[in-house]
C-alpha cells in the first residue's frame, strides 16, 4: 500500500472494481495507479490500448470528493466515455463544443452543486481565462491527461493546444495530476515529464505486448487482390482499411462496394454531416467496413474491431501501434495487416524532406528508417515491434504473427539484390526504381534504348524472374537501407554504403516472402475467440442481437451496453438470475439492475430449447442470497435438480471407467454435451483423474500451452498448438477445440488463475 493513501478509501477499491466495472481482479498495474492518486500523488502510466486506462481515472474519481476533470483531445470520442461512465453508474458530463446548452448547464450545474463524478474537457478549453477561473472555485480530486503523448514534439500526435497543460501544476496547486497514454518511447517519456512538470509521480510503465493481436506484414502486389482475399475470411466482422490520401480512401471504398462488400468511406474532406453518419453507422455496428485515413479509430472506442489494414506505410511505428491498437480492444483475437511498396516509401520520404525546421526533418527520417527496418526485421514481428519500445520479448514463438505462424518465410536475395545494385550504379542513381528493374528484366523499351541501358552488362540479367519478384527485391533493398532516395519530389534510388557491402559480397540480403504452404493461421486467429460453436454460438448471435435492439432504444454504441467478450462469457457460462451475471467479465451492479433483465430471458428461452446445457447451480456461492447483492428468486427448484441430474449421471458413468465415447453413446448424447456436463460438474468441485481421460505427456504438453497463452481460452491453444505456427514443437501434433476443452477441464484447479475467466481456477 502507498504510504499516505487514506485507508477508507483504498479499502474500497475492490467492492468499486466489482459493482461499478463487473471485474473481481485488477489488470497488471492498475491497483498501483489508483492507490497513489488516492493518497495524492502525481503519476505517469504508459498502459497498451485495451489495458485498462480508464479505469485508473474513473475507479478513484468515484470514490474520492470532487470531480476528476479528463482533458481529452478527441471531442468526437466524448460522448461515448461519457455514455460508458454513465452505464457504469458513475455521474459524468462533458463540456466542449460540441455540446449542447442543456450538456453545457448540466455539467456546470453538477459540478457546482459537487454531483460529478468525472467531467471531460478538451485542452482548447483550458485556454479559456473565464472558464479557467470558475473552475479554480470548484472542488476538484485530480486531473487525469489522456493521450498524454500529445504534449511531446517527439511524439506521434503533437497537439499544440495540449502545450498550455503545462500551467496546470501552477494553477491548481495541490492537485494530483494523472497523466495516461497508450504509446511512448523512452525519449517521449521524459518529454511529458518534463512538459507537465509532474512531481515525484509514480511511474508506471505496463508491457507494450497485446498477446491477442496477429501481425502480418505484406509487400504489395496486387493491393485491391489482396484486400479481397483478406476480407474473404472475414466476412460479418467490424474492421478498418487505412489509406494515407482521401482519394485512395474513395478508390478503395468504390472497389469494395463494386464487389458487393459494404463498406463506407471516411476523411476530413467529405461534409461534416456524412462523416458523423460513417461514424455512428460504424459505432452502431450498421456498417461493419471502413475505409479512413488515419484519424478515423482516435474518435472511437469500439471494443469489437476484429481486424486493423494499414494498405500504405503508416508515418512511423507509434502510429503504427496506435492505429492498430483499434483492433481487439475487448481482448479477444484480431487481426493487423501491412501491406507495403516502394510509393509508400517514397512519399514518406518526400513528407520528412518537406518539414520545415531541421531538427523536423531529421525525427521524421528517424522515424521512416525505423519503420522500414521493422517490416524487414529477421524474426517475430512481436518482439521487433516491442524491441521498438524498449521491451524484451522473451518466448522464441509468440504463435501471433505471419513469421512464427509459418506463413512467411526468409528468403536470400543477395544475388538478385546484385543485380538490381548494380544497374543503379552503373545509371548513376538517376533514375526511377521501375526503370532500374526494366533494365534487370531486359524490357528494351524505347527509353531504354534511347540511354543506351540495353546495352549495359546488368540488362536483361533478372530474365528469369517476373516483374513481381523485382518489386519484391527492390522494396527490401531499400526498407533495409541498400540504397537511399535522395531529398527532393523524383524517387530516384542511390546505392548506399551497405548496399556497396552486398555488392562486394561482405553482407547478405534477405526479404520476406510468403511460404509456399498456403497456411491460413493468420485468417483462422480471429475465428478462434472462445471456442464457441453450435447452440452456444447461436445464443451468442442471440444475445447480440438483444444488445444491438437495446443500444438503439438507448441511443448508444452496443459495445457501452455489453462488451463481446461479456456476450460470450454470457453463452458459455449460461448466468440465469441476477445474481449470476455477476459472475460475468464487465457486468457491475449497475449494469446488472439496468440491462439484465433482457439477457436473462433471452438465455431463459434458449435453454428451454437446450435444457441439458443448462448449469446446475445458477446462484454462484460467493453471491448467494443474503450477500447484498441478490435479487430474484432462482429458478424452479425441479427444473434446476433435473438439469443438475444429468450431469451428475454423466460424473457416475465416468466414475465407472467409461470412456468419454462410451457415456456419450450409451446416454444418448454428443461428445460436446458430455464435456459440457465435465466442465459444470468441475465447478462444483469435482476433480477428474487426468490419466484416465489423457496421457500425462500429451496433457503436460497442453498444460504447457495454456499457460504460454496467459489464458483459459480454447482458440490462442489451438492455434499455437499448430505445428506449422509452432515449429519449436516438434512431433507432438496439433490439438483441436474439443482436446483443448478436456484438457482444460482436467486441469482446473491445477494452475494458478490465468487470465480470462471463461473457467476460474484456482490455486491448490
Amino acid at each position: 500500500m502507498i504510504e499516505g493513501a487514506p485507508e477508507p478509501l483504498t479499502g474500497r477499491i475492490y467492492d468499486r472494481l466489482a459493482a461499478l466495472f463487473g471485474y473481481r481482479e485488477f489488470r497488471p498495474f492498475q491497483e498501483e495507479v489508483i492507490r497513489a492518486t488516492l493518497a495524492g500523488r502525481d503519476s505517469f502510466t504508459l498502459m497498451p490500448t485495451g489495458g485498462g486506462k480508464s479505469l485508473c481515472y474513473q475507479l478513484p474519481a468515484s470514490l474520492m470528493p470532487g470531480a476528476c476533470v479528463v482533458v481529452s483531445p478527441l471531442i468526437s470520442l466524448m460522448k461515448d466515455q461519457v455514455d460508458a461512465a454513465r452505464a457504469a453508474g458513475l455521474r459524468a458530463a462533458a463540456y466542449n463544443s460540441a455540446g449542447s446548452a442543456s450538456d453545457w448547464q448540466y455539467a456546470v450545474e453538477a459540478l457546482r452543486a459537487e454531483q460529478l463524478d468525472l467531467l471531460y474537457l478538451s485542452p482548447e478549453r483550458l485556454q479559456v481565462p473565464d472558464f479557467m477561473s470558475w473552475l479554480k472555485q470548484r472542488r476538484l480530486a485530480f486531473f487525469a491527461v489522456d493521450e498524454a503523448h500529445c504534449i511531446s514534439e517527439w511524439g506521434h500526435d503533437f497537439r499544440p493546444d495540449y502545450l498550455a497543460l503545462a500551467a496546470l501544476k501552477e494553477q491548481f496547486p495541490g492537485v494530483p495530476l494523472a497523466a495516461f497514454t497508450a504509446t511512448a518511447t523512452r525519449r517521449v517519456e521524459a518529454d511529458i515529464l518534463s512538459r507537465l512538470r509532474l512531481a515525484d509521480p509514480l511511474l508506471t510503465r505496463a508491457s507494450f505486448n497485446r498477446p491477442n493481436l496477429f501481425y502480418q506484414i505484406t509487400p504489395k502486389l496486387d493491393l485491391e487482390a489482396q484486400l479481397l482475399e483478406f476480407l474473404k475470411e472475414r466476412q460479418g466482422e467490424a474492421g478498418i482499411i487505412y489509406r494515407t490520401t482521401r482519394k485512395n480512401v474513395e478508390a478503395t471504398a468504390a472497389f469494395l462496394q463494386g464487389k458487393g462488400i459494404a463498406a463506407r468511406a471516411y476523411h476530413a474532406g467529405l461534409p461534416d454531416a456524412e462523416r458523423s453518419a460513417v461514424q455512428d453507422a460504424f459505432r452502431n455496428d450498421e456498417c461493419r467496413l471502413i475505409v479512413a485515413t488515419v484519424a478515423f479509430g482516435m474518435g472511437i472506442d469500439k471494443s469489437n474491431v476484429r481486424f486493423v489494414v494499414h494498405a500504405d506505410l503508416p508515418k512511423n511505428l507509434e502510429s503504427y501501434y496506435q492505429e492498430t491498437g483499434r483492433a481487439g480492444r475487448d481482448g479477444e483475437p484480431a487481426c493487423c495487416a501491412l501491406f507495403y511498396g516502394r510509393a509508400d516509401i517514397a512519399q514518406l520520404m518526400r513528407f520528412a524532406e518537406s518539414q520545415p525546421e531541421a531538427e523536423s526533418r531529421e525525427i521524421a527520417r528517424h522515424q521512416l528508417y525505423r519503420l522500414l527496418d521493422f517490416t524487414q526485421k529477421e524474426g517475430c514481428r512481436r518482439r521487433a515491434l516491442l524491441g521498438y519500445f524498449g521491451e524484451e520479448f522473451t518466448l522464441d514463438n509468440c504463435g501471433a504473427c505471419d513469421v512464427c505462424a509459418g506463413t512467411v518465410e526468409r528468403e536470400e536475395a543477395s544475388v538478385a539484390a546484385q543485380k538490381l545494385l548494380s544497374a543503379m550504379a552503373r545509371t548513376g542513381g538517376r533514375f526511377g526504381a521501375r526503370h532500374v528493374i526494366d533494365i534487370v528484366i531486359g524490357k528494351a523499351n524505347k527509353r531504354i534504348r534511347e540511354l543506351g541501358h540495353d546495352q549495359l552488362p546488368t540488362f536483361g540479367v533478372g530474365s528469369d524472374r517476373d516483374d513481381g519478384y523485382w518489386r519484391r527485391v527492390m522494396d527490401a533493398i531499400l526498407a533495409q537501407g541498400l540504397a537511399a532516395l535522395p531529398e527532393g519530389s523524383w524517387p530516384t534510388p542511390a546505392v548506399t554504403e551497405r548496399g556497396w557491402e552486398v555488392l562486394r559480397g561482405r553482407r547478405q540480403c534477405f526479404m520476406v516472402t510468403a511460404a509456399e504452404k498456403a497456411a491460413k493461421t493468420s485468417q483462422d486467429a480471429t475465428r478462434l475467440a472462445g471456442g464457441l460453436d453450435g447452440p452456444q454460438l447461436e445464443l451468442f448471435e442471440l444475445l447480440r442481437a438483444e444488445r444491438a435492439e437495446l443500444a438503439r432504444q438507448a441511443q448508444m454504441p452496443p459495445y457501452v451496453v455489453f462488451s463481446d467478450r461479456s456476450l460470450r462469457e454470457m453463452a458459455e457460462l449460461l448466468p440465469q438470475t441476477p445474481n449470476a451475471l455477476l459472475r460475468i467479465s464487465g457486468v457491475g451492479q449497475h449494469k446488472r439492475d439496468v440491462y439484465g433483465a433482457p439477457f436473462l430471458a433471452v438465455i431463459e428461452a434458449w435453454l428451454e430449447k437446450h435444457p441439458e446445457m443448462a448449469p446446475a447451480r445458477p446462484d454462484p456461492p460467493e453471491l448467494a442470497p443474503g450477500s447484498g447483492l441478490a435479487a430474484n428468486a432462482p429458478p424452479k427448484a425441479a427444473k434446476a435438480s433435473t438439469r443438475g441430474e444429468t450431469w451428475r449421471e454423466t460424473g457416475r458413468l465416468l466414475d465407472r471407467h467409461m470412456s468419454i465415447g462410451e457415456v456419450a453413446e450409451a446416454r444418448g448424447l454428443k461428445t460436446a454435451t458430455v464435456l459440457n456436463h465435465m466442465e459444470n460438474l468441475a465447478r462444483e468441485g469435482k476433480r477428474f483423474p487426468p490419466e484416465a481421460f489423457m496421457d500425462p505427456e500429451r496433457l503436460a504438453f497442453l498444460r504447457d500451452l495454456f499457460k504460454t497463452c496467459g489464458s483459459w481460452q480454447l482458440g490462442p491453444v489451438v492455434l499455437l498448438s499448430r505445428e506449422d505456427s509452432n515449429p519449436d514443437l516438434p512431433g507432438r501434433g496439433e490439438t483441436d477445440f474439443e482436446e483443448a476443452r478436456l484438457a482444460r477441464i482436467l486441469l482446473y484447479g491445477r494452475l494458478p488463475p490465468l487470465n480470462s475467466t471463461l473457467l476460474p481456477a484456482t490455486v491448490p
